[in-house]
């Protein structure tokens, strides 16, 4: 608000009435008559001394400082002086304001000496004399410091303007500060500034089986900080997990630990561990994941090919001719694993008997699928094109099938799926199990195609009525295909599977999932929690995930004869995206889905969150060093390869009589 001119004569006259007061005290304290001459000025003067005196304000030389301050005060609390935004509170308020008060009880220790001796306002013979010059000056100069220094405080602009440059204040917000476990709950300690200070929090996933996405680039420590808590949780509770250990033997190690600690506290009692490793033969497992009772109908073939096509293709869905090809492959595969599944009641129903069953001539193949009626109508699309051996257009309906199919039938796949060692429905209550899957991104293209049929049938037996507790945690999800996760994610929480996908960012989901299921996936899932992101679908999809909040915002006008300060609020981002952006290693952002309330009040509460991973760093050092070795369940000495080749002659020379016995001519 501008000054009038009447308000500035009236700070004027105040002005001097400051300084008016400051020459009355000096006369009034220091005043003598000694050395004037008599007469009516000196009469004059000392009336004028007695009344002035006996003012209750000039009773004391403290009084009188108290006073002169108060005028200063006054004065100051009614100007309006330009405002000054570089204004040094230090150098131009602080200092000259303690200054003047120091100088002015210096005054009154000069006045008080001085009126020891014989001295006079008229006088200066002794070192009284000197003193009570002295009290004059300081008196003054202290009177002009403190009057400085108040009418600075004016010029300070009251705003907060350029105070808190990244928003830290306008964007906490408060958090879960209370542990909610339950038998379902996930729980990490966090850090989370608010208000000031930085205060103690929770994440509490309340429940797993709603699923939850962690994201984050490389060193974001969203494995440290959200997967390995999750873990170690989750079979501290009793869950049957299978554990996708992409960097093995990282989640293998974390996972074998606390099963062997569960079970030395009596928990995971009937909880057998198993691995499935292609890569190290000796650590794994054998594992038929298309056992004749799997597959029963030709439906569940068919979607048993359809997942492995889609798991070498990687999740791309396309269309027209290219749609007529995929499904011809799949149609084609959906053929061979039926027939094995059938075939002398399933005795050679297993991925590596299919797997040499493809790479016989195609001959060979169809006069051993025709050989069963209810697969005719399945290959009628090829029917034609074989009887004319039109084998050209075969190669084109089916020839890039057998090319990936052909890179997967390894003596390794070969061995770890011809065997059944353990029950895959980990989640029955009848065997109840930890699986991991070992991969190693040198092998990571055979390895997760290989894993994607483990998965597939796994995820149909666990989804289901009657079963314990389970979880299936796959990090870096872009590395392994989950045939229509969606769907498992949609129906998870009744059937008591939680679900836990890690990733980098959602380009890199959409580009190995299709766009479609990266879309459906991102938006059934309960849980996200993300560190730092760098694409900008990732950052949008997520800064609109948080929502915004009403944020205070300020501005500031300063012209040559008024200073304006407005405050209006704003719906800004509760996380904006640069800051997800910027977010250091072990800083999470998320948002956790909410379990209903008992007592409705209709309050919206934000169940987002903006915090540090508080974990006990040396705790887990100390774990790290108690790690036992993953256990070894075959032992081939010296006779490896021997062992393996034989495995892997024994199966194509099964295939290759199941194929003479359905082959036109003598036997």
């Amino acid at each position: 608000m501008e000054e009038t001119k009447e308000q500035q004569r009236m700070l004027s006259i105040l002005q001097l009435i400051i300084y008016f007061s400051v020459l009355i005290e000096l006369f009034v304290f220091s005043y003598s008559s000694t050395g004037l001459p008599a007469g009516a000025l000196q009469n004059m003067l000392g009336a004028l001394h007695e009344k002035i005196a006996l003012l209750p304000v000039y009773g004391s030389i403290y009084y009188s400082k108290l006073f002169t301050l108060s005028l200063i005060s006054l004065a100051s609390i009614g100007t309006r002086s330009k405002k000054q935004r570089d204004l040094n509170v230090k150098t131009q308020i602080l200092l000259p304001l303690l200054f003047g008060l120091v100088v002015m009880l210096c005054s009154t220790s000069s006045y008080h000496r001085a009126s020891e001796g014989p001295a006079g306002i008229f006088q200066l013979e002794t070192t009284a004399d000197l003193l009570l010059a002295g009290y004059y000056l300081s008196a003054i100069i202290g009177a002009v410091l403190v009057h400085l220094a108040m009418d600075n405080i004016s010029k300070l602009i009251s705003s907060k303007l350029g105070k808190d440059k990244w928003n830290v204040e306008g964007e906490s917000f408060m958090q879960q500060t209370r542990c909610t476990s339950g038998p379902h709950s996930v729980n990490i300690p966090t850090q989370f500034y608010y208000k000031g200070r930085v205060r103690d929090g929770w994440i509490n996933i309340t429940n797993i089986f709603r699923a939850l996405l962690v994201i984050g680039v490389p060193g974001s420590g969203k494995t440290f900080g959200i997967i390995n808590p999750a873990i170690r949780q989750l079979i501290a509770k009793e869950f049957c997990a299978c554990i996708y250990d992409y960097k093995h033997p990282d989640l293998g190690l974390i996972a074998y630990h606390h099963y062997r600690l569960a079970q030395a506290r009596g928990k995971c009692a009937r909880h057998s561990f198993h691995v499935i490793n292609l890569n190290d033969l000796e650590h794994s497992r054998r594992i038929n994941p298309w056992r004749p009772e799997y597959l029963t109908t030709l439906a569940e073939a068919s979607e048993s090919a359809e997942a492995l096509v889609e798991a070498l293709k990687k999740g791309d869905k396309s269309g027209g001719a290219d749609q007529f090809f995929t499904q011809s492959a799949i149609n084609f595969l959906a053929a061979c694993i039926y027939f094995f599944a059938r075939h002398e009641d399933g005795r050679y129903s297993s991925f590596p008997h299919v797997l040499s069953f493809l790479n016989c001539t195609y001959e060979d193949i169809f006069n051993t699928l025709f050989s069963v009626p209810e697969l005719v109508p399945l290959l009628s699309p090829f029917k034609t094109a074989f009887h004319t051996k039109a084998f050209n257009q075969l190669e084109g309906q089916i020839g890039t099938l057998k090319i990936f199919i052909s890179r997967l039938a390894t003596k390794e796949t070969y061995w770890v799926f011809s065997g059944d060692d353990f029950d895959l429905k980990i989640s029955s209550k009848a065997n109840p199990a930890i699986m991991v899957l070992a991969n190693d991104p040198s092998t990571q293209s055979i390895n997760s195609a290989c894993y994607s049929v483990i998965v597939n049938r796994l995820c149909k037996l666990m989804n289901s009525k009657g079963n314990l507790p389970s979880a299936i945690i796959v990090d870096e999800v872009p590395t392994l295909y989950i045939h229509k996760i969606e769907n498992l994610i949609a129906v998870a929480r009744s059937n008591k599977v939680g679900i836990i996908l890690g990733l980098q960012e959602l380009p890199q989901f959409r580009q190995q999932y299709g766009k479609d299921t990266a879309a459906t996936i991102t938006s059934v899932i309960g849980n996200v929690l993300s560190g730092a992101a760098r694409h900008k679908e990732t950052l949008d999809w997520l800064e609109r995930l948080f929502g915004k909040v009403k944020q205070q915002s300020e501005s500031v006008s300063i012209d040559r004869n008024k200073t304006s300060v407005s405050i209006s609020e704003k719906l800004e981002p509760l996380v904006p995206a640069g800051k997800i952006a910027s977010l250091k290693t072990g800083e999470i952002a998320g948002i956790l889905a909410s379990d209903p309330l008992d007592n409705y009040d209709g309050k919206f509460e934000t169940s987002a969150v903006n915090c540090k991973v508080n974990l006990d760093h040396k705790l887990i050092e100390r774990e790290q060093q108690q790690y036992a070795p993953l256990p070894r369940y075959y032992d081939f000495g010296e006779h490896k390869e021997a062992i393996l080749i034989e495995n892997f002659n024994r199966i194509n020379d099964q295939v290759r009589q199941v194929v003479n016995s359905h082959s036109p001519g003598p036997h």
